[in-house]
């Protein structure tokens, strides 16, 4: 992608006989290339690496995204015309279920099921799946896109992080309108579920607000009422985490300032330690405006990473391991963060392994 390509032109470039001109040279030249990944001596987060230029070329390319009318799409496993499974059992029910119902198939099935999405211009799209997450689902579901270069594949663990928007991806995309995403089910034991998926232009949108039916969402035969509004209890930790990812996903494209100088003011400036702190303020959990301050904050438990789920705070020391900590995110689930990016320029959601320096995780009292 775009972006990406500017960054990994960088690390080709980057040698200790290259100058600083060079490097900037580079990574403007090259910015169609197709990236095998971001420049790992760069993090996304507040401490980048990135000289001024690259930043600009970035953000440059984010406001480029930014200047085209929001464009979202959802496609569910009830859509006729734009959902195919030949072969897949269908009738499956889950209240954690965007509709209430899903498909599914075992690793015998040999068809794909397919979803057809409209891209109404080129460029970068995110793209996000649903399924009910359930012990029999499939740890190793394979989700296809077709991007500019060719189909990419992702391996999903369905067995988690279900009932709710997962991202999957950013990809390059023609426009067009096609059956561009599709769903394996080998390569894995138990199930894979094809349930919904949703289509969002640029990097900087925040996915759709759906709710699940237990949520009071809308179901295939018709809308239950609910207002989607989930506060803290001993017995309701699963919508406590998911309150808490959409409330951080309000403050997606908020720019992002440094505090202090700046102000900490919602939805006008944030740094990763003041979007942390709005986001958890809006349950009543008050919370220092300082990574390190945060990270050794009392109530908060200990977590491993292998053991990270939605609403955990992730913390990085970008300059080294006996530096301080400098940088605070939101674990979104799937690998990605929500968190106020210097990189980016604002809030976004994006991959935890392009933030350098991962130093270690909490939880937030009564999240379990």
């Amino acid at each position: 992608m775009h972006r990406l390509g500017l960054v990994i032109s960088v690390a080709v470039l980057a040698t200790l006989l290259v100058s600083v001109a060079t490097l900037t040279a580079g990574a403007e030249s090259t910015a169609e290339a197709e990236p095998s990944g971001p420049d790992p001596s760069i993090s996304q987060g507040t401490v980048t690496g990135a000289s001024e230029a690259e930043l600009r070329a970035i953000r440059r390319d984010i406001a480029q995204e930014e200047r085209l009318p929001d464009y979202s799409q959802v496609v569910d496993n009830a859509q006729s015309g734009r959902f195919e499974a030949s072969g897949w059992k269908r009738g499956g029910e889950d209240s954690w279920a965007h509709g209430g119902d899903y498909v599914s198939a075992g690793a015998s099935t040999t068809t794909d099921a397919r979803f057809k999405l409209r891209a109404p211009t080129d460029g970068d799209y995110a793209f996000y799946a649903w399924w009910p997450a359930r012990k029999t689902n499939s740890s190793a579901a394979r989700f296809g896109v077709e991007t500019a270069s060719g189909t990419k594949w992702t391996v999903v663990d369905q067995t988690k992080d279900g009932g709710f928007w997962i991202q999957i991806g950013t990809y390059e995309m023609k426009a067009g309108d096609d059956y561009v995403v599709r769903l394996s089910s080998n390569g894995g034991s138990g199930e894979v579920v094809a349930d919904a998926v949703a289509l969002v232009r640029g990097v900087a949108s925040p996915p759709p607000g759906d709710l699940a039916p237990a949520e009071g969402g809308a179901t295939n035969g018709g809308t239950t009422a609910g207002s989607g509004e989930n506060v803290y209890n001993a017995s309701s930790t699963l919508r406590e985490r998911w309150a808490v990812v959409r409330q951080g996903r309000k403050h997606i494209g908020t720019p992002y300032r440094l505090s202090p100088p700046a102000p900490c003011w919602a939805y006008r400036k944030e740094d990763c330690s003041c979007f942390t702190k709005l986001v958890f303020r809006h349950f009543g959990k008050r919370l220092p405006d300082h990574p390190a301050k945060l990270y050794w904050h009392k109530n908060r438990k200990w977590v491993a990473r292998a053991n990270l789920k939605r609403g955990d705070l992730v913390f990085f020391k970008e300059r080294g391991w006996n530096r301080p900590i400098t940088h605070v995110a939101i674990y979104s689930g799937n690998g990605y963060v929500l968190h106020a990016s210097s990189y980016y320029g604002k809030v976004v959601n994006s991959k935890m392994k392009y933030l350098k320096g991962y130093y270690g995780a909490r939880r937030v009292r009564h999240l379990n």
